[in-house]
C-alpha cells in the first residue's frame, strides 16, 4: 500500500512541477477510492481533499524552488494575485450556493475550454520583462480575484485559470506563468489545509507518505517543463484545458 501511496504521490509532484497545477485532479480519487477504506465514509470526500490540499503545500514548494533557481518567476505579480484572490474564492464561495450545480458546470465548461482554445491559438510569448506602460499591478489584481472566484465558484484549483490569464494578457512566456502560478498555489493550498486540518480532516500518514514522494517528482517535472520548447509546452497545456472542460461536461 506505502508503494502506491508513493507512487501517486510522485506523479502528483510530477504534474505539479511540469504544468504548474497542484495535481490534486490525480490525488483526491486516489485518495478516496484507494486509500480511504479506513476514513468515516460521512467525511470520507472531505478527508481526501484536506490530505491533498496537505500534500500540494510541499510538492508547490519544490516545484517553486526549480522554477526559481532557474529564474521564472515573477514575484511582483504575485504581491497582487494572492491578497485580490483570496477576496474573490470567498465571494465566489458564497454566489456558487445561490446558484443551481449545472449553471456552475457550464460556466466552468465555457471558460476553461474557451482559454484553451484561446491559448492553443495564440501567437509566442517573447519578452520575459513585464511591460511598464501596460499596468501589470492592475492585470495581476484582475487575474488574482477573477481566478479566486471562479475557484470558489466552481471549485478548482486557481492555477487553471491564473496561467491561461498570465500568458494571454500579461503576455509572459509560458514557463513564467507556470513557475509564477505555483506560489499562488502554495498560498492557496496553506490557507485551505489549515481549515482542514483545525477540523481534523487530513489523514497525516497518508499526506506524509505523499509528500514525500511529490517533492521527488515536482523537481523532475519541473525540469522537464522548463527544459520544453515553449511552443509546444503552451499546446500540451492548453489541450489539457481543453480536455478538462469537456471531462467536466461529461460527469
Amino acid at each position: 500500500m506505502e508503494i502506491l501511496i508513493g507512487l501517486v504521490g510522485f506523479f502528483s509532484g510530477f504534474i505539479c512541477g511540469l504544468f504548474g497545477m497542484g495535481g490534486g485532479s490525480l490525488m483526491v480519487p486516489a485518495i478516496y477510492y484507494f486509500f480511504g477504506s479506513n476514513f468515516p465514509l460521512d467525511q470520507k470526500m472531505k478527508i481526501s481533499i484536506g490530505t491533498s490540499l496537505f500534500v500540494i503545500i510541499f510538492s508547490s514548494i519544490s516545484g517553486i524552488i526549480a522554477y526559481f533557481k532557474n529564474k521564472k518567476i515573477k514575484t511582483q505579480l504575485i504581491l497582487f494575485i494572492v491578497p485580490s484572490g483570496i477576496i474573490g474564492s470567498q465571494i465566489g464561495a458564497l454566489l456558487t450556493s445561490k446558484l443551481e450545480d449545472k449553471i456552475v458546470k457550464y460556466i466552468f465548461v465555457l471558460l476553461i475550454t474557451f482559454l484553451g482554445i484561446r491559448m492553443f491559438f495564440a501567437p509566442e510569448n517573447q519578452s520575459v520583462e513585464l511591460d511598464r506602460k501596460n499596468n501589470n499591478k492592475l492585470a495581476a489584481i484582475f487575474i488574482g480575484f477573477f481566478s479566486g472566484f471562479v475557484s470558489g465558484l466552481c471549485g478548482v484549483g486557481g492555477a487553471v485559470l491564473i496561467i491561461p490569464f498570465l500568458y494571454l494578457f500579461v503576455k509572459i512566456p509560458i514557463h513564467y506563468a507556470i513557475g509564477t502560478a505555483l506560489i499562488a498555489i502554495f498560498f492557496n493550498s496553506l490557507s485551505a489545509s489549515i481549515g482542514y486540518l483545525l477540523h481534523n480532516l487530513v489523514n497525516i500518514k497518508i499526506g506524509i507518505i505523499l509528500a514525500i514522494s511529490s517533492v521527488i517528482g515536482a523537481p523532475i517535472g519541473a525540469k522537464i517543463g522548463i527544459s520544453f520548447e515553449k511552443n509546444r509546452l503552451r499546446k500540451i497545456f492548453s489541450i489539457i484545458l481543453i480536455i478538462s472542460g469537456i471531462s467536466v461536461l461529461l460527469k
